[in-house]
């Protein structure tokens, strides 16, 4: 579980496919840094951004990891970055801009201090439609195509289809192309094989928020039949609105639900925000809700904790009725979600699992005559006298349970 990157839809017009993925992973930090900032200049850290964007792990040494920072921003300065609108008269209007026209890298204080423009501040604070992801998902990709691919699929995350070719929402392939980074010598065939195939493997092999995301090409009917249409389908994800996950991620309970979960590679930031959606719904207080994930993640054999988790949010908002029923006798009829309500609210992490008594057999306790156990056939004679103890100790029992 990471951070949560917001951004308006039309960033994704812009081509990053430029971009290295170590620069990828920075400059989404840095839009995870300025989103719903009021100020045009922020600053980072050096320790902050190694964090933010996965780079800490590769333990460079400074000198690189200013370098590298320096190749992002000349790769995001080369950015072609022009947004087109179609205006009702049928004509355009385009902007071409600097998304981030001034950086200034101070070595001996360790900051990094960047300007947005602030003629598109809107890009990251006044949402009409927007992507939204998690960034320590996308810094985890391996693959600058799979990360590009993962940013225009967020997009049309709670439709579950993305369609690249005429009437698609992507209707140019140049444009695709350009946006994910393909290698203008590379067939749209070569494109296929070596950057889109294994894209769709990665997000899937990754467990992150998209779930299994197939794609299926198409060709026209034509001379060489070339390739018409690429639909990217997967399984569908709810959307909130801007609104509502700004209100969500600033509540006290979606930081105590992140905390509790945190290093649990198979929760994302949306499942994050879904648990914590249910939880607000339903009035649980954080401490409620800590009570109901540890006694979620003490429970066996769920498949699905996260769907676990959010039904004990849901389930103990109304009263329930009693389903406790049997046949054929009047019995005690209990509530049995009550009883498990009851569990749930008053869960407490179990201590150390106590030492189990050591089990003792019946034939060991029964003291036999070393006189009487001796000779050749000691041993036989020693286990002969046990059984007839025993039998005399069961016959006992068998008699004073008939008096009863």
């Amino acid at each position: 579980m990471g951070d949560l990157v917001i951004f308006e839809n039309d960033m994704n017009k812009l081509h990053l496919g430029t971009l290295s993925k170590t620069s990828m992973n920075i400059f989404m930090t840095l839009c995870m840094k300025v989103k719903n900032k009021a100020d045009e200049r922020v600053v980072m850290t050096f320790s902050e951004i190694k964090e933010k964007s996965g780079y800490g792990a590769q333990k460079h040494v400074q000198a690189t990891f200013v370098k590298d920072m320096n190749n992002m921003i000349n790769q995001l300065l080369a950015v072609n970055c022009t947004i087109t609108e179609e205006k009702t008269s049928g004509k355009k209007r385009t902007y071409r801009f600097d998304l981030f026209p001034t950086f200034i890298i101070d070595e001996d204080n360790e900051t990094l201090e960047v300007a947005v423009n602030k003629d598109f501040m809107w890009l990251f604070n006044e949402f009409h439609k927007y992507t939204s992801l998690d960034l320590e998902e996308f810094v985890n990709f391996k693959s600058k195509y799979t990360k590009n691919m993962f940013r225009l699929i967020r997009q049309w995350k709670s439709t579950g289809k993305f369609v690249v070719g005429e009437g698609g929402q992507e209707s140019s392939f140049e444009e695709f192309r350009k946006k994910i980074g393909v290698k203008d010598s590379y067939s749209n065939k070569e494109m296929m094989r070596s950057c889109i195939a294994p894209a769709v493997n990665e997000i899937n092999l990754s467990g992150c928020s998209i779930k299994n995301l197939t794609y299926d090409t198409q060709y026209a009917n034509k001379r060489g039949k070339p390739l018409s249409h690429i639909i990217f389908t997967w399984d569908a994800v709810g959307r909130e609105s801007k609104k509502e996950i700004d209100d969500i991620t600033a509540s006290s309970i979606y930081y105590t639900i992140k905390e509790e979960l945190k290093g649990r590679s198979n929760i994302n930031e949306d499942d994050i925000v879904s648990i914590a959606k249910e939880a607000k719904k339903n009035n649980i207080s954080d401490v409620q809700v800590k009570q109901r994930i540890k006694y979620a993640l003490g429970r066996d054999n769920v498949n699905n904790m996260v769907g676990y988790i959010i039904s004990l949010m849901k389930k103990y908002s109304n009263p329930v009725e009693v389903r406790n029923t049997f046949n054929n006798f009047e019995q005690r009829k209990y509530d049995f979600t009550e009883l498990e309500k009851l569990l749930v609210d008053n869960y407490v992490e179990p201590e150390e699992e106590p030492k189990k008594e050591k089990l003792v057999k019946l034939s060991d306790m029964i003291d036999v005559d070393p006189d009487k156990a001796s000779g050749s056939n000691g041993a036989v004679e020693e286990n002969r006298i046990k059984d007839n103890a025993i039998s005399e100790v069961l016959n006992t029992l068998k008699k004073d349970n008939n008096r009863r």
